[in-house]
């Protein structure tokens, strides 16, 4: 079972005795042996060279300090073990088992009895909870009119292939306060006189012509008594 990462205290590492027995570059050394002791459960005597990226002599100089020494006591089949790492690294591992095993009773379980099926809503009802979504947004319930548009357009998109079904949120954004009951009248039935996927409505043109803003400032400044070119 893999263990993607092991307990790590900055304090006791900082106050540690066999830490503060060594360089910086030797600090170094120590954690990349402790990760292979953790990803192996041991490190094996002969790799510490290759590991570190020493030669052999430098390898077997290091480790015969006798800091090195407590930090990695060689076992009885001659690999090296931290001590410390070991406890942790089983408590982790029994851990992960004891979640497994957990997760497997628990999908068998489910397995055995099944699941209980989450009930679906129909695509009348989706548009039935849009709509009531939309009146409770704008304070006023549409009209039947745009209500009959709305569930002939819903034939037409479940008529259609490739197209799924809206679900009631997508049905109230259709019905959005920025547009007015008349307009989104407007807006379904040319969707469904054009076979359209989507609803576009359109503003109704109010009569008020649009003041373009940069040319009324170039009028006003043009004049202007004081105005000089």
């Amino acid at each position: 079972m893999k263990l993607p990462y092991f307990p790590f205290y900055p304090g006791e590492w900082l106050r540690s005795p066999t830490t503060m027995g060594m360089t910086l570059e030797e600090q170094g050394a120590y954690l990349r042996l402790l990760s292979v002791q953790w990803e192996d459960g041991f490190v094996d005597p002969e790799d510490v060279p290759m590991v570190l990226g020493l030669s052999e002599d430098e390898a077997e100089k290091m480790m015969a300090k006798r800091v090195w020494k407590k930090a990695f006591p060689v076992r009885e089949d001659g690999m090296l073990q931290n001590p410390r790492l070991d406890r942790d690294r089983n408590s982790a591992l029994s851990k992960a088992e004891s979640a497994s095993a957990s997760a497997h009773a628990r999908w068998r379980k489910h397995k055995e009895k099944g699941s209980p099926a989450t009930p679906r809503r129909s695509a009348e009802e989706e548009l039935q909870e849009g709509v009531k979504l939309a009146t409770e947004a704008r304070g006023e319930a549409p009209p039947a009119e745009l209500v009959d548009l709305m569930v002939k357009y819903m034939l037409l998109r479940r008529s259609s292939k490739g197209r799924s079904m809206w679900a009631r949120e997508q049905w109230a954004m259709n019905l959005d306060v920025e547009y007015s009951y008349a307009e989104w009248v407007e807006a379904y039935k040319l969707a469904l006189r054009s076979g359209w996927g989507s609803v576009h409505p359109k503003k109704v043109n109010t009569g008020k012509r649009r003041t373009n803003v940069s040319l009324k400032s170039l009028e006003n400044w043009v004049n202007d008594d004081n105005g000089t070119y």
